[in-house]
């Protein structure tokens, strides 16, 4: 009798813990961004803008995999600008370019490479079944840095 009950607690407490560590990890498995209208999205915008006078109007040209494939929406520097694709689960290269409005032409210029955020580029690996969020924060001084996030966003 005695070595059942053992037996019989030890089950218990052996399901108990496989149970939590199950639900632990289907928990996590939930936080991952699903695909839905795209699986991958980019955010770009400049971080240290501290006057109104120095935030022009901007996009960033999007290249994945060295083919142009659209640009971002267009704002101000400091507000975070982003674009959305569908991609085959794949290893990646994005690369992107900012392009500014010029008030005196009344269009939008490419900066010359010495005013591109730095690096512009970032490789990254879409899974299957997962969406991935890469954001680019740069500074006026051109250096970038990139972040890439599977959680939702």
């Amino acid at each position: 009798m005695r070595i059942r009950s053992r037996t019989a607690a030890l089950f218990f407490l052996l399901s108990l813990l496989f149970a939590c560590s199950t639900t632990e990890k289907k928990e996590k498995a939930d936080t991952y961004l699903k695909p839905g209208q795209y699986n991958f999205k980019f955010v770009g915008y400049d971080a240290d803008i501290d006057n109104p006078e120095n935030d022009r109007r901007s996009y960033y040209k999007v290249f994945i995999d060295k083919a142009e494939e659209g640009r971002t929406t267009t704002g101000l520097e400091s507000q975070e600008k982003s674009f959305e694709a569908m991609l085959m689960p794949n290893r990646h290269l994005v690369t992107v370019e900012k392009w500014v409005l010029d008030k005196k032409e009344g269009r939008y210029v490419k900066l010359n490479n010495i005013e591109q955020p730095k690096p512009n580029y970032v490789y990254f690996t879409l899974p299957e079944d997962r969406a991935v969020i890469v954001e680019m924060k740069s500074t006026k001084d051109g250096a970038a840095e990139f972040t890439v996030d599977f959680r939702r966003d």
